[in-house]
């Protein structure tokens, strides 16, 4: 009997050490995004985002009954950064799931994420090329999509007929470029001339010269981040008048506070700045929240959405194939942006408005309205 108790009491001290209801270990994700560099006011809203959503979700009991942890990394807009960011991700912390931003490090973290079963939410790059990828989706319009909107409301509407263009030497600048060439040449202008610059630059006057000199009636800004503040205002010191135009990418405060950019001609996506989202985001990170923040809110939230409907069906266990099949099976989020709906090719559409940058502010014209 002594032997036998001897045997029992260390089981019975080791019962009553560990807690009746021991926490579950937390969901682990990623979120690859620039949150140092040329577009580090992107990451501010992106980070921001994020953050918001996973307090949020953990405030309501979690994922089935599992905590969110956001793992951040940061690729500072370089490709070969997000590649080590995203190795980090799966090969230590093991995710089935990351936040990504920006068209270049995305395409380059895109076979690591399908070969390793990892699901990828882009958030922010327009690049056509991120479509029709494994295991990658785009919770925001292919670029093809906006510029196409923009170029035909220049030609069509605005009367513009040769454009000079200023392009990021990067995988979204120059697919932004392509894309407007095409569209605005298909509705009848012509493209004057084209000239390339790096997306950390800060001296764009050789290349703002040449186009000067080239003519035209409109200057377009295929680049994002800081750098078009700089090339709005140096175009303006070189004596450039004609009007500029952009896409929804330049809304970053650098930009809507240049001088330069005043009158910019521009896209925008939904976002409402006097939204209980965007008030709660000022109160918090003391500073505006732009639309960036809410995709990026957004993403986290489809993510748990997809994990909750995953794990239903596996018994708790929660894995990228999962959340992959879990999307494909929902395809339609409710966002506060309103309802999210993934097409075929993994993008998602979205109302598109154009209009005109005043005050630090896009007074908008129009709204072309999705066609899912």
């Amino acid at each position: 009997m002594l032997k036998r108790l001897s045997v029992l009491l260390p089981l019975v001290a080791l019962v009553i050490a560990a807690p009746a209801g021991a926490q579950q270990p937390p969901i682990k994700i990623g979120a690859i995004l620039p949150l140092t560099g040329s577009g580090a006011s992107y990451g501010v809203w992106m980070k921001g985002g994020a953050e918001m959503a996973a307090e949020e979700i953990n405030a309501a009991g979690g994922i089935g009954g599992r905590k969110l942890e956001v793992i951040y990394e940061d690729h500072a807009a370089d490709a070969s950064k997000a590649v080590n960011g995203m190795r980090r991700l799966v090969e230590v912390e093991k995710v089935p799931f990351t936040l990504t931003s920006y068209s270049a490090p995305t395409l380059a973290i895109q076979p690591i994420g399908a070969q390793n079963k990892v699901v990828m939410m882009n958030g922010g790059g327009q690049s056509d090329n991120l479509a029709n990828k494994e295991y990658l989706y785009n919770n925001i319009p292919v670029v093809s999509n906006e510029v196409g909107v923009l170029a035909d409301w220049l030609t069509k509407e605005k009367k513009f007929k040769a454009a000079v263009m200023i392009v990021a030497n990067d995988e979204a600048g120059r697919n932004s470029a392509k894309s407007f060439r095409e569209k605005f040449t298909a509705d009848g202008g012509r493209v004057l001339a084209e000239e390339q610059v790096a997306l950390d630059g800060n001296d764009f006057r050789a290349q703002l010269a040449k186009l000067k000199a080239a003519g035209g009636d409109l200057l377009f800004i295929s680049s994002y981040g800081r750098n078009v503040a700089i090339i709005a205002d140096q175009a303006r010191e070189l004596g450039i008048t004609i009007p500029m135009a952009a896409t929804s990418w330049v809304q970053i405060p650098e930009v809507l506070k240049a001088k330069g950019a005043e009158g910019l001609l521009t896209t925008r996506l939904p976002f409402n700045p006097d939204s209980p989202f965007a008030r709660k985001f000022k109160e918090r990170y003391k500073t505006d929240a732009g639309f960036f923040a809410v995709q990026y809110y957004s993403g986290t939230k489809i993510f748990a959405k997809a994990a909750e409907e995953a794990m239903k069906k596996t018994g708790g266990k929660l894995d990228g194939e999962g959340v992959k099949n879990a999307i494909e099976s929902l395809k339609a989020f409710d966002t506060i942006s309103g309802k999210l709906v993934f097409q075929a090719n993994h993008a998602a559409v979205m109302d598109i408005e154009v209009g005109v940058l005043k005050n630090g502010k896009v007074e908008v014209e129009k709204v072309l309205k999705a066609n899912p």
